[in-house]
């Protein structure tokens, strides 16, 4: 008897991938039995591209902004299915997602996977960037018991989210995936698995601008300092220090200007982020 899977996508505008990445579960070889949107409050045109361009898609739309954590709980929640699956706004699938998942995750106490994702537009070099040295996947061998899975692509029993108490609503932008995970290993004694023959793919096309606030929010609200503060800065500052000099050997051995320039504008805007962070906070 096929299982009913359930699909919800958390989405903050996202108007120039949500239909792709949309689309992209409907056209799978196992066709799940819902899609949720939801939408995080939104300024741009998300919600009316959903409602006009596609259809048996239902929109539950935040009040407020809310963030990630929040909004993973809400589409687990109102999923009507045991088996939930999960991917950003900004991702596309491979056609066998779903069918190179579902076997292992019916397998005996397995109760989440995640697939491989791989960066779609390399003709950026930002993004090329960002592949090497933000990729969201574990590579090409699968792996029982993966450090996490990557938020961007997975799906679970809803009864394992259900034990740990979900995603702590705190994580609005990242983070959220690493300490559901950390809680699942605490607290459970259930297997995940990282299975990269479920393919898919990150459309996010970014500057600079929007790469240094991607690689800010994954180290400053990912860090064992949440609150800002003058040591948390410094800290904070001294990593990306070491992070810079590693990238800058790496590129100047393979004589990479253009990675060099990147690596050296993403220091500087972090410590400038970080610093803006706290006096806000002040």
């Amino acid at each position: 008897m096929k299982k009913k899977i359930s699909f919800y996508i958390p989405a903050y505008n996202a108007e120039k991938t949500i239909k792709d990445s949309i689309t992209s579960i409907q056209n799978q070889s196992i066709l799940p039995d819902e899609i949720i949107l939801i939408d995080d409050c939104s300024t741009d045109k998300t919600v009316e591209i959903v409602k006009t361009q596609l259809s048996n898609i239902k929109i539950i739309i935040n009040k407020k902004n809310m963030g990630l954590g929040y909004n993973r709980n809400l589409g687990i929640k109102e999923s009507t299915n045991d088996i939930v699956a999960a991917i950003d706004a900004d991702v596309i699938l491979d056609k066998y997602w779903l069918e190179k998942l579902v076997p292992e995750i019916e397998k005996k106490n397995v109760f989440m996977c995640g697939g491989k994702m791989d960066e779609y537009l390399l003709k950026n070099k930002i993004n090329v960037w960002r592949a090497k040295y933000y990729s969201q996947n574990w590579g090409n061998n699968l792996i029982s018991n993966p450090p996490f899975l990557f938020g961007c692509n997975t799906i679970l029993v809803k009864s394992v989210w259900e034990k740990v108490n979900g995603y702590d609503e705190k994580l609005k932008t990242n983070g959220e995936d690493i300490n559901f995970i950390q809680k699942i290993k605490l607290e459970t004694d259930v297997q995940i698995v990282y299975q990269p023959e479920a393919k898919c793919f990150h459309l996010q096309d970014d500057n600079i601008e929007s790469l240094s606030k991607r690689v800010w929010r994954y180290h400053s609200f990912g860090y064992k300092i949440k609150e800002p503060s003058l040591k948390k800065l410094i800290k904070l500052s001294l990593k990306q220090t070491k992070f810079f000099f590693q990238r800058f050997l790496e590129s100047l051995i393979k004589f990479d200007l253009g990675g060099i320039i990147i690596s050296f504008k993403v220091f500087v805007n972090f410590i400038k982020f970080e610093y803006i962070f706290l006096n806000k906070k002040k």
